[in-house]
């Protein structure tokens, strides 16, 4: 199976370490994992871990973004992945046009992930346009249900986000050193 992840960029947060650790996993199955977004810090990471990376500039929240509709299109076509997953929504509204170009027999399948609670509009509505929606949470699952009625309650998904222990040990206390570095 081919996975095709989209985001902004892949700097450092929830969503960019998300992005890693479903494409770490899907590497370890035997699968393929493509990874697109407008580059960052954590590329050398993802491509260490055996994934392929395609830089494309989806970040902007601008109308010039919409110039990626036809590029993105083109990475789609060529990459034929099996499933296409959203993390953000200027990735998501750019996938929505650029698989408007596809014939529906030669699309992939489309998921999203809600990974908050995003202002109520129609912008931000386009996640929940997906055939499934992962949802990180309860509260964000009812969060969806309650605003977006266009979503139907079992195309919701929940994925509870968790922690690497071994990355983020319990109890871990800083060095003195470390904090008058960080705050000085």
């Amino acid at each position: 199976m081919k996975v095709m992840q989209l985001l902004p960029e892949l700097n450092s947060g929830g969503v960019e370490r998300g992005t890693l650790e479903i494409a770490r996993a899907l590497v370890s199955q035997g699968h393929q994992s493509l990874v697109v977004s407008n580059g960052g810090r954590l590329v050398p990471q993802l491509e260490a871990d055996g994934s392929t990376h395609l830089q494309l500039p989806i970040y902007k929240k601008s109308l010039s973004s919409l110039w990626q509709i036809r590029p993105l299109r083109q990475l789609i076509r060529t990459h034929q992945p099996d499933i296409v997953h959203v993390r953000s929504r200027v990735p998501a509204w750019l996938t929505h046009f650029a698989l408007r170009g596809i014939p529906g027999q030669q699309r992939p399948h489309l998921i999203s992930t809600v990974h908050g609670f995003y202002s109520v509009n129609r912008y931000s509505a386009i996640m929940t346009q997906a055939e499934k929606v992962i949802a990180v949470s309860d509260s964000v699952v009812k969060y969806i249900t309650d605003h977006y009625k266009n979503c139907p309650p079992e195309d919701i998904v929940r994925i509870y986000r968790g922690i690497d222990p071994k990355a983020f040990p319990h109890g871990y206390q800083p060095s003195g050193q470390w904090i008058n570095h960080q705050y000085t």
